[in-house]
């Protein structure tokens, strides 16, 4: 749970100060400086350049362990932050104020791929480790042994109120009347952004979770949560793509860029909601079941331990019929979760082909 609180806590000082990029409007923005213009703020370029600097102390602090991280861990968590950085401070976070497509593409970095990477790379001892030790003693371990927090962080990583989290964090922030809201007050903007990225990192927190569950039924239901999000994914990419008029009036006011038409602009946004969301899901799917085969590898490689319990030879049948009887219900549910998925990756590729024969 420490570990779990440490990743949240480093993410949320990391993301704490996007106000300034959250609504800046995008006044005097032209199809010729967009890709140049930059909103470098040393709120937000700083604190990324700090937690970087944290996580190389850590690491370095660390190299000597028992257990050496993996390079791909490290070049996961700096991708990551590299994310973040890019749709908070690039053109892609200038352009968001003119562009749905762009808008959705600063929103799919921000509550998807930086989160995912971040949480993939398993950063949380690191970044302790990073930490002054006067720091880790006076402000983070009074933060972790709070009952409050690790209760509210419990409950908000559950598996279903992870995934409401996570998907009305996108399909709420997508009604026309909110999101035009949104791009005209400063204050809404930056609650849309802090939303996504605090819903990213508690849902991929409780999908790349650790922690053992029995015959891996917790594993089971985050491949079927997964599935279920690239369905949502469709869902909502379908009727923001197909749709035959434009329904997000506020990008209108100073103008789209490149000279776009809105229903071309919006349907652009609508394919990334439709399919690169949905493509980063299923790379999730991927990780998650190799995950479950680590798990159960692990839970197998301890057979022999002494439990205490006789009912603990029951978690490791012997004869070919107690096998079958053990994983009668794991095996069910690996079947509707394929099923699923098969259902969701032909929406997707349907999906691109509409898209394309429309195009």
């Amino acid at each position: 749970m420490k570990t779990r609180l440490a990743v949240l806590f480093s993410a949320l000082a990391l993301l704490s100060s996007v106000s300034r990029a959250a609504a800046h409007g995008g006044e005097g923005l032209t199809g010729e400086t967009a890709w140049s213009t930059w909103n470098l703020t040393f709120e937000i370029s700083g604190l990324i350049a700090l937690t970087l600097a944290i996580y190389l102390r850590g690491a370095i602090r660390r190299r000597t362990s028992a257990a050496p991280l993996q390079p791909l861990r490290h070049l996961l968590f700096g991708t990551g932050v590299l994310t973040l950085f890019l749709a908070l401070q690039s053109p892609v976070d200038a352009m968001g104020e003119r562009l749905f497509l762009a808008h959705q593409i600063q929103h799919l970095l921000l509550r998807m791929v930086g989160p995912m990477l971040i949480v993939l790379s398993y950063p949380e001892a690191i970044l302790i480790a990073g930490l002054p030790r006067r720091v880790r003693k006076q402000v983070l371990a009074p933060l972790l042994a709070n009952r409050g927090l690790s209760t509210v962080f419990s409950t908000l990583t559950r598996p279903w109120a992870a995934f409401w989290l996570f998907v009305l964090s996108l399909y709420v922030w997508q009604i026309p009347p909110i999101h035009n809201a949104a791009l005209l007050n400063p204050v809404i903007h930056y609650v849309m952004h802090i939303t996504m990225l605090v819903a990213g990192f508690l849902f991929f927190a409780m999908i790349f979770s650790r922690r053992d569950t029995k015959a891996g039924q917790g594993h089971g239901l985050r491949v079927f949560l997964l599935f279920a999000t690239v369905v949502s994914n469709i869902l909502l990419g379908a009727l923001t793509t197909l749709k035959d008029v434009a329904l997000y009036t506020a990008y209108d006011i100073e103008g789209r860029l490149f000279g776009i038409a809105p229903l071309i602009d919006e349907t652009g946004g609508g394919y990334v909601i439709w399919v690169p969301a949905s493509m980063m899901i299923i790379i999730a799917i991927i990780v998650t079941f190799q995950g479950w085969n680590a798990a159960e590898e692990r839970r197998f490689a301890r057979r022999y331990e002494w439990t205490g319990s006789n009912t603990a030879a029951l978690e490791f049948p012997e004869t070919a019929a107690e096998l079958r009887l053990k994983v009668a219900g794991v095996n069910r549910r690996m079947g509707r979760s394929l099923a699923l998925g098969c259902f969701a990756l032909f929406g997707v590729v349907m999906a691109t082909a509409i898209t394309v024969l429309q195009l």
